[in-house]
């Protein structure tokens, strides 16, 4: 009993000395949202063209922000393909959020990030935020197609916001949805994948 509680006290020990060097090093998250204004303003300095938004609320505590670096925007206008997919993850620490995250890939199938956005949570107002700074940085583009999953923030901000766009379900999101409800089926998977990578209806019923 004594030897676990030893090696409890010096774990709890070691855990908060590497959590002080991580603030030393680091800083804290407060501080580091108390500098989020000036840090977003210098990068539009250092890259004009690249578009920021902050969005706090009454008491100027911080909701919203959204970065797209205009080598970005210039890619995705002048170079890749007219489809975005579109996610959300959570954040880890003691303030919780979620990274939204719109990302696009280049000719030689290459992840290309278009932009970023951190908010509250993944609800229908956080995503139509998120989505409508989108749109204006990128304004109306023909032929556009946004993947995500079948998330249902996801599907309103994009009904809303991108009326003119195709919107489709991402295929492995999908996958993972029939393993969990079928279970690991070999055969099955494989005719799904099979099924999601054909271009003609018929094929995709064959």
């Amino acid at each position: 009993m004594q030897r676990e509680f030893s090696i409890s006290c010096n774990y709890h020990k070691g855990y908060r000395a590497r959590h002080i060097a991580l603030e030393e090093v680091q800083g804290t998250p407060v501080e580091s949202y108390s500098i989020l204004p000036s840090y977003l303003y210098m990068l539009e300095q250092a890259n004009p063209g690249t578009v920021t938004d902050l969005h706090t609320d009454s008491s100027n505590r911080f909701m919203y922000m959204l970065c797209c670096l205009k080598a970005c925007i210039d890619g995705f206008l002048s170079s890749i393909r007219p489809v975005i997919a579109i996610d959300g993850t959570f954040l880890k620490g003691p303030h919780r959020g979620v990274l939204f995250v719109a990302v696009c890939m280049d000719g030689n199938e290459q992840i290309f990030p278009l932009a970023f956005g951190v908010g509250d949570s993944e609800t229908n107002e956080a995503w139509e935020w998120f989505l409508t700074r989108l749109h204006k940085v990128i304004g109306e583009v023909d032929d556009l197609v946004i993947v995500s999953d079948r998330k249902g923030s996801i599907t309103t901000g994009v009904e809303k916001v991108f009326p003119n766009s195709f919107h489709g379900a991402c295929a492995v999101h999908l996958e993972r949805n029939m393993v969990g409800h079928y279970g690991r089926n070999k055969a099955l998977k494989q005719y799904f994948q099979r099924a999601a990578r054909v271009y003609w209806e018929s094929q995709f019923l064959q």
